[in-house]
């Protein structure tokens, strides 16, 4: 069978993250939870896909998993840290180190209020939470869907395996932000492409 460049990159995205057990355990466990239109997101998965590519252990300086869900029916801190916790604890039982983010994107702008003191759109899903990051190759999030692997990739994922990180220009971004983002992964990751804001 013929595939198109971008069905090669999304087979060759998939079984890369197949092989980041650690990621792929908490993917199914998540996933057990039902937590309504839920992706593990960001950077564990670019990142996956960077240290596949320099031959290092696939979860080298990824600092945390970012679990994102749309509940719009309870906007409460508390759930989220409910989930949080359940989590959290799920990974610890099983050696899995990483830091544990759980957010529910229906929130997120009445989060960014408080913390930021600016206003944003509210997000329609976390679909639209994803499209509205701060940079192409963190815009993207994983799901699973009758145990195979769905991708969110609004923008593709050509600059994740081109190592090229470019601004999403929105009303909730910034060229600080984004100018942050990216001198922290230069100074994690090689090789980067970095599109000024």
């Amino acid at each position: 069978m013929q595939y198109s460049c971008i069905d090669e990159q999304l087979k060759k995205l998939i079984s890369i993250l197949k092989e980041n057990h650690s990621l792929m355990e908490m993917l199914e466990y998540i996933a057990e939870l039902h937590l309504p239109n839920f992706y593990i997101a960001a950077g564990s998965i670019f990142q996956t896909v960077w240290n596949y590519q320099d031959g290092r252990d696939l979860n080298y300086e990824i600092k945390d998993l970012d679990i994102i869900y749309y509940n719009a029916d309870d906007l409460s801190v508390d759930a989220d840290m409910k989930y949080y916790k359940m989590i959290q604890d799920y990974a610890r039982s099983r050696g899995i180190t990483y830091a544990i983010d759980v957010s529910n994107e229906a929130r997120m702008h009445l989060w960014k209020e408080d913390k930021e003191g600016g206003k944003i759109r509210p997000y329609k899903n976390s679909e639209d939470a994803i499209s509205r990051w701060i940079a192409t190759v963190h815009a993207i999030g994983i799901t699973l869907e009758e145990g195979n692997i769905k991708v969110y990739a609004p923008y593709g994922i050509s600059d994740i395996f081109s190592r090229t990180i470019r601004p999403i220009k929105h009303d909730s971004n910034s060229k600080e932000l984004y100018d942050k983002k990216a001198l922290g992964w230069k100074k994690r990751f090689s090789k980067l492409t970095v599109i000024e804001w």
